[in-house]
Parts: structure tokens; sequence; C-alpha cells
């Protein structure tokens, strides 16, 4: 299971075969995690096209590397990995090699790391998630530990984020809880293959369903229109960082 997450991490780390899918390119062995970065990859700062409302701070402290990130074409919908698969990144890259559908990121923050919260808020859920099938494993996950919070009119827009893959949770449903405030510790439960954090936030006001719909909290700064923005199940992301405090786009 190593060598797959590694693979899938290094697709996000590393942007080789962003001018061509693979299949033009011939086969090819994906670079070490811990390889040299390649030159093209998104940043973790806003560009000119992006739209900020700056109210998140970041779920931990320090830095770690990025495994997982949002795709634009169709979050929510993961599919089978296979080396064909593609991310379409905040920055307008796509990424091939990753885990497509994926509706939000994951860093690879070691076991017991302390998570937390990125904004005020209220615990409206902390536990062990229904079952559901993994498409990294091939296997079901009845495990998984998971926190949301719900910032309601946060920007005026009203956000809930959510913690998952967590070893440990530190509050319970009804909390209120500021910004910063201990959430859990960081674990490897779930759809994973080593410890990490999975961090997503869904927007809850202004979609195009009425329903909370996942967004990227690094908004859009593509060439052209973002594609979940103009999706039937989609909408507009923001990006939503406090400045200096989006967490980094790289490896380690």
């Amino acid at each position: 299971m190593r060598s797959l997450a590694t693979a899938l991490a290094a697709a996000a780390l590393l942007c080789g075969g962003c001018k061509k899918p693979p299949e033009e390119e011939g086969p090819t062995t994906p670079p070490p995690r811990d390889g040299k970065l390649g030159v093209r990859r998104c940043a973790e700062t806003p560009g000119p096209k992006n739209r900020v409302l700056p109210v998140l701070q970041r779920p931990f402290d320090n830095q770690y590397p990025v495994f997982y990130v949002f795709d634009h074409q169709t979050p929510g919908e993961i599919k089978p990995y296979d080396s064909a698969s593609r991310a379409e990144t905040w920055c307008g890259l796509t990424l091939f090699g990753m885990l497509e559908g994926f509706d939000g990121y994951a860093w690879g923050l070691p076991r017991k790391t302390p998570v937390l919260a990125a904004a005020k808020g209220e615990v409206v859920y902390a536990g062990i998630e229904e079952p559901y099938h993994c498409p990294l494993t091939g296997q079901i996950v009845r495990n998984q530990l998971t926190v949301r919070v719900k910032h309601e009119k946060l920007g005026g827009i009203g956000f809930i984020t959510e913690y998952s893959s967590l070893g440990s949770l530190t509050v319970k449903v009804g909390d209120s809880i500021v910004a910063g405030q201990r959430v859990g510790l960081s674990g490897d439960t779930g759809c994973v293959t080593e410890p990490l954090l999975t961090f997503k936030v869904l927007r809850l006001t202004g979609t195009r369903t009425g329903q909370p719909t996942t967004v990227d909290p690094y908004g859009w700064d593509g060439p052209g229109p973002d594609p979940w923005a103009r999706h039937a199940r989609g909408t507009e992301s923001l990006y939503l960082w406090q400045d200096g405090e989006a967490p980094t786009l790289g490896g380690r």
C-alpha cells in the first residue's frame, strides 16, 4: 500500500506530466516523495484572478507535505486510482497520476500531531463515520474519525470545515470552539494508507443546489472558468486563507 500512496503523493508534488497525459509520453516511474519539486506547481498565495475572503487559519502548526489536492473537475466523485487518473488544481494545472475526484486536501501530518480549528464555530459532528468503500484500498472503511465544525455566517457566507483521518478527538458535538483550538490528533483512520490529515471546506450559502457544497479554500486562478463553479452541483470557490496562514503545497 505504501508504494501506491507514494505514487499518488508524488503526483501532487511533481508536475513533469502536466503537458501530456501518460499515454502520450509512455510509461514512467513516479519520482519519490522526497524528490526535487517540479518547477510547475500551484503556489499557496492567491493569484490575480482569485476572489479573496480571508477567514481561515491553518489547521495545524508548522508546514507539512501535501499528498492529495482538490480536483476541480468533479470533486466528491472519487474514482479508482490508475496511472491515467488526473486532477485539475486551483491554479489550472492538470496533474496526471493523481487521485481523481478528491474534494479536499491531505497533508502528511505525523501521527498524534495536534489538529486545530480553522475558525470559530460549533462542533456539529465528532465521531466515527458511517462505513463506506475506499477506492484506494478496495475495502470498506469502518474506522474513520472525523470532526465537523459549523461556522455560521462566517465571511457573510457560512462554512463547515471537516477534519478527517484523525487518531483521536478532543471535542464533542455541541462544543463552541475558537480558532486555533485543538479538535483532535492526527492519525491514519479512514481511506488512507499512512498518517495524514484530510481537510475539507463546505460552503453553506450561494450554492447552485442550495445545499452545503465542497469548495477549494485556495479558490480558483486557472486560465479559464472554474469547472466546479460551472457544474450543476458545484459552486464558486474563494481564497479563504488569512494572510500567511495557507498551508504550503510543496514537498519535504
